[in-house]
């Protein structure tokens, strides 16, 4: 029931990513693990390791710490014995002398080393490749995890990645289809967290990070996968972001926090509550419900919020907010140009005749807004394929095609969708647009859309009647070949259901991968809409 609600709200999910997450996808080793491989580098063993910790754990003012807490004090114990060794080590200085150089801490660069030379699990490669369309379906991505995994598998661009607490306001952030690093990464190992000092530091500055992840969830409800109930960090960021709210803030927190327990061997999604305790910032003993998902079906897991479904896609978005962003900025700076500035007010809205209508605030040249044709001069091609899946773009078909489609797209010869935006032309009425035109009577059927080499794949491809018949583990051109041969053979229902599937992974493919998909699309238009 949880997970039901929050696939029925209308609002996306920050995913909180822990260290469970790494450890199931590139099996790296858990805290104690990775401090005994860097021990191993100056030929310490296991029970060295565990020597150390118990000496440590038998001192007077340690016996009540928590694993983590003593973690941290181990690891500030190898680190100094670790560079002290390091310098002296011939082996080490003939493999890595060049750390020298680089002016690095040999520890942190060994941890980076480490964790630098993992490889995907194969068997899990299903689950990471579900795992990317999660991208486009969360307001943005939280870790704790040093590792460079989730850059790899979501492809985040370097700008839209901040790495430590310093980055977490950072005048770049649009807060928006971003990944925030809060403890660190191997990209820039000094910087790690990982001793008693480095986390005395952030929780120095825990109210900072609480206070920008306050802004992010405050409307949007926040995942956490790769963390257990007991797992320390996640305990600490909710008990540093309940310190900042009041107790009024926190009982609004229903339905707002989930997390994803792994359940070894669990192939259904169990479900259940945790209330989680802590002090408010009247430092009043408060609790709030956690909804726990119970399982080892990641799978299935990704798969259900792949269907959260934005009213825009947050690229889209994002670029708008960043545009929106630098003309704010701009407008705040001295200028000595007296340019003319025309300013809408928010109270003008109140005066739209009716409280459903619908509005759009939009920034450019005042010419330019009076034309029938603003706002379809230049739409992303990306919105076409996605308008025609969902249904979700609100076009004026005429003018889209006679300002995007006649004066943009069709300039070029390409694959486009065109018959759903037709509908209710003539061909006499096309005849006035000869891009378009031209484009009409190039792709009238199937075989038009098609090229020689791909015409000839898909004489090899047998007949199905259903997408569950297209074989596992074969090649997405292939995939998509057993559409295109069969397409008129399918329900279109299932079609229509493996193409936003397809598209919700729009932002991980590249332009091969997105040009497969654009024609595929556009076969589905025609089957669709032709008449």
């Amino acid at each position: 029931m949880a997970l039901k609600n929050l696939l029925n709200g209308n609002k996306l999910p920050i995913l909180f990513i822990g260290s469970g997450f790494s450890r199931r996808y590139l099996n790296s080793p858990d805290w104690e693990g990775l401090l005994i491989k860097v021990y191993e580098y100056i030929g310490k063993t296991t029970r060295d390791f565990k020597t150390l910790k118990q000496r440590i754990k038998n001192a007077s003012d340690n016996r009540n710490l928590t694993d983590g807490n003593l973690n941290a004090l181990v690891a500030s114990a190898i680190e100094e014995e670790f560079n002290n060794a390091f310098y002296k080590n011939e082996t080490l200085l003939e493999l890595y002398g060049h750390w020298i150089d680089e002016e690095v801490n040999p520890f942190r660069k060994t941890i980076a080393t480490i964790l630098s030379n993992l490889e995907p699990v194969k068997e899990k490669r299903a689950e990471l490749e579900q795992f990317k369309t999660l991208r486009d379906k969360s307001i943005a991505t939280i870790t704790t995890n040093y590792d460079l995994l989730l850059e790899q598998v979501l492809k985040f661009p370097s700008e839209s990645v901040f790495i430590g607490q310093s980055q977490l306001f950072n005048p770049q952030s649009l807060e928006l289809g971003e990944l925030y690093k809060i403890h660190g990464c191997i990209s820039n190992p000094d910087e790690i967290i990982i001793t008693d000092k480095d986390y005395e530091h952030f929780k120095d500055n825990a109210r900072l990070f609480s206070a920008k992840l306050l802004t992010l969830i405050s409307e949007n409800p926040v995942i956490f996968i790769g963390y257990s109930l007991n797992d320390p960090n996640m305990h600490q960021i909710l008990t540093d972001l309940v310190g900042c709210l009041t107790d009024d803030q926190i009982r609004k927190l229903n339905n707002h926090f989930y997390l994803v327990d792994y359940e070894k061997g669990q192939q259904e999604l169990i479900e259940k509550e945790f209330m989680f305790v802590a002090h408010s910032y009247h430092n009043a003993k408060t609790s709030f419900p956690i909804s726990v998902i119970s399982t080892d079906n990641y799978l299935k897991v990704y798969k259900e919020l792949s269907t959260l479904t934005p009213s825009m896609h947050i690229n889209t978005v994002k670029q708008v907010k960043r545009i929106v962003k630098e003309i704010v900025v701009e407008s705040t700076e001295a200028n000595e140009e007296k340019d003319e500035v025309i300013t809408i007010l928010l109270e003008d809205i109140s005066k739209l005749d009716e409280s459903h209508q619908k509005f759009a605030i939009a920034i450019g040249n005042a010419k330019e807004m009076t034309s029938n044709l603003f706002g379809y001069q230049t739409r992303p091609v990306q919105s076409i394929f996605e308008d025609i899946l969902f249904d979700n773009q609100n076009f004026n078909h005429k003018q889209l095609i006679t300002g995007t489609y006649e004066n943009v797209y069709l300039k070029t010869k390409r694959k486009l969708p065109l018959y759903k935006y037709i509908y209710c032309m003539s061909e006499a009425d096309l005849i006035n647009f000869p891009n378009v035109y031209t484009h009409y009577k190039e792709h009238q059927i199937i075989n038009d859309y098609l090229n020689n080499q791909l015409r000839a794949t898909l004489e090899k491809i047998p007949k199905i009647t259903s997408v569950d018949q297209i074989p596992e583990a074969i090649t997405l051109y292939r995939t998509y070949a057993f559409i295109l041969k069969n397409i008129k053979n399918l329900p279109l229902k299932e079609v229509e259901a493996f193409l936003k599937n397809e598209f919700s992974k729009y932002s991980t493919f590249d332009r091969n991968e997105k040009s497969h998909l654009h024609r595929l699309i556009a076969v589905y238009d025609l089957v669709k809409y032709k008449k």
